[in-house]
């Protein structure tokens, strides 16, 4: 029994001891690229921006970005945002950063202790916008630049109880000032995993991703949701004086209206992050664009007007862009445009020392604009005025009769 047990103690002394080591958590990191560039109006009060790679990095919003994690079964539309929900993205310095940070599961594959796969899919959109209140099972509404709740641009969210794909409300500005360029992302380019595998389609979703590398990201390509008409007022030509520009000295024309007109424009719907595909609620059959502030009247005389030479610009700039929601069934139709506005001339003659007319002008194009989300549109308007000349001659005399009258006859 001694021995027995002594040689016991040998063997245990003896034994080999395995160390087992676990591969690090990776944090998830992101890289991000733009579209061409689109003027646009972020969700504050007064932050103007372009939405390009650039703007993108240099804004405050970043984009905000839907998180799934799905075990080892692949994405389906029916599962709730468990990972990321609404996670803000902004750039710092030379990465792009959130808070709090996630990591990969390290369940990835042959070189793991795991068999499992596990596997994450993210959708994503720009301009952020931040949560008012999240509503659990229902849709989550979010604030506007000032804080309260939004009515127009994005206004309202997927909850984050809600089990589908991540969903915006949007509804279009009536304003040509607040224009949003609403983007979703896109798979950017090839992805790779930690054990070589390559996952997916460029353009297509970010989905059913496993643990990437160490110098790995999730490249995010954002796309336009939207489709663009670009409204380029060219100039305003006095068709008589040798179709030269108006002299902007005494007169202004002023655009206080443009309106769309077609079938089943979309006004309000909601964008699926998954699939990119719109689903209209509300349309019409006519866009109007008011932008003519309400402070300035147009019995006002032209120096009340902002000093613009031919178009004023605080009530319409010289182009504008109007983002619309594209709409494949019906699908969104643009047939022609209407257009009021106003030629304002200085008289010091006139009581108040102007004139002022109101034109109201319709027009249907040769071929409509069928919207097609991504595409761009230009419209040019060119506003031209006929003078008024003026021409005299002076009538002749005429003799209507001639009687004669025979005086007395002096002697």
């Amino acid at each position: 029994m001694i021995l027995a047990a002594t040689a016991a103690l040998v063997l245990c002394a003896c034994a080999k001891v395995d160390t087992v080591k676990i591969t690090p958590d990776e944090a998830v990191s992101f890289g991000v690229y733009a579209g061409k560039a689109v003027s646009t109006k972020a969700v504050s009060a007064t932050d103007y921006y372009t939405i390009d790679t650039d703007s993108l990095k240099a804004s405050t919003f970043g984009f905000g970005v839907f998180g799934y994690y799905t075990n080892a079964a692949d994405y389906a539309s029916d599962i709730k945002a468990n990972f990321m929900y609404n996670q803000q993205v902004t750039w710092a310095s030379t990465k792009w950063t959130y808070s709090p940070v996630k990591y990969w599961p390290n369940e990835h594959g042959a070189s793991a202790v795991s068999t499992d796969t596990d596997k994450l899919t993210f959708l994503a959109y720009a301009p952020f916008v931040e949560n008012l209140a999240i509503n659990g099972a229902t849709e989550s509404t979010v604030k506007d630049g000032t804080g309260v709740a939004a009515t127009e641009g994005i206004i309202a969210m997927t909850g984050n109880q809600m089990a589908e794909d991540a969903k915006l409300t949007f509804k279009v500005p009536a304003s040509a000032k607040e224009q949003i360029d609403l983007l979703y992302g896109v798979m950017a380019a090839q992805y790779t995993d930690v054990e070589g595998n390559t996952i997916g389609t460029v353009g297509n979703p970010l989905e059913n991703l496993t643990k990437q590398t160490t110098s790995g990201k999730v490249e995010i390509l954002f796309k336009h949701a939207l489709s663009r008409v670009a409204i380029d007022i060219k100039d305003v030509i006095d068709q008589v004086a040798a179709e030269s520009s108006v002299n902007p000295t005494t007169t202004k024309v002023v655009v206080k209206s443009i309106k769309l007109v077609g079938t089943t424009i979309g006004t309000e719907g909601k964008l699926n992050l998954y699939t990119g595909a719109w689903n209209v609620s509300t349309s019409a059959a006519e866009f109007n664009v008011a932008p003519l502030p309400e402070t300035i009247s147009v019995d006002a005389a032209p120096t009340a007007y902002p000093s613009i030479a031919g178009v004023d610009e605080d009530g319409l700039d010289k182009t504008i862009d109007i983002m619309l929601i594209p709409s494949t069934s019906p699908a969104t139709t643009i047939t022609g445009v209407e257009i009021v506005y106003y030629v304002c001339t200085q008289d010091a003659n006139l009581d108040g020392g102007v004139s002022v007319v109101e034109n109201k002008i319709s027009k249907d194009f040769t071929s409509a604009l069928t919207l097609v989300k991504g595409k761009q549109y230009n419209l040019n308007i060119l506003l031209g005025l006929t003078s008024i000349e003026l021409d005299a001659t002076v009538d002749n005399w005429s003799t209507e009769s001639t009687t004669n009258v025979d005086l007395p006859k002096n002697k």
